[in-house]
């Protein structure tokens, strides 16, 4: 099984995006916070979120100089449209990826950028990836069973309808998400 380097992978998503949106689309990766970069997030995050999900700028700070932080960010004719960041978890190996949201749905934005992550994670040896989400968001989509069809197992659920989900990171993962996304 052959998975292309991330650099790779980011130009197909770059000329699948850009086909599909009308536009130029470029993604960029960033290893370190700046104030640009949080600006663009907390931009996408305040407008797909709501209150209670939303982070402060603080919180957006304060998460992105955690070790490990990785933040990719879609471009459409130069706008930002699209977010994924995380981090190091507490739990050796493992990478927690704390939000991720795009401004245009239903086009292969936010998909692209799940595999993207997943390249990324893989090449730098993480062993699994680790999120939380909602039971039901406020459409009423169910989340943990859509994540659950796409391999991610449930870790923990709460009583406010939360749920943990995770997923090992290991060649055939990485080569499935790959090989049926980026054609």
């Amino acid at each position: 099984m052959h998975v292309p380097t991330l650099n790779e992978a980011i130009k197909k998503a770059e000329n699948i995006l850009s086909q599909s949106l009308g536009g130029t689309v470029e993604i960029k990766g960033y290893t370190s916070p700046s104030r640009e970069l949080i600006r663009k997030v907390r931009l996408i995050d305040t407008a797909k979120f709501r209150n209670e999900l939303r982070y402060s700028d603080e919180e957006l700070t304060q998460r992105a100089s955690i070790l490990g932080f990785y933040c990719l960010v879609v471009y459409l004719n130069g706008e930002p449209i699209g977010f994924d960041y995380g981090y190091n978890d507490t739990e050796d190996g493992v990478y927690f990826s704390d939000s991720a949201a795009t401004l245009i749905e239903r086009k292969g934005v936010g998909r692209l950028l799940g595999v993207l992550e997943l390249l990324y994670l893989y090449e730098k040896g993480y062993s699994a990836l680790k999120f939380t989400t909602e039971e039901l968001d406020e459409a009423g989509r169910p989340l943990r069973e859509i994540w659950e069809k796409q391999g991610y197992r449930t870790v923990m659920s709460y009583p406010d309808g939360a749920v943990d989900m995770a997923l090992e990171i290991n060649l055939g993962v990485v080569s499935e998400r790959v090989q049926s996304n980026l054609r």
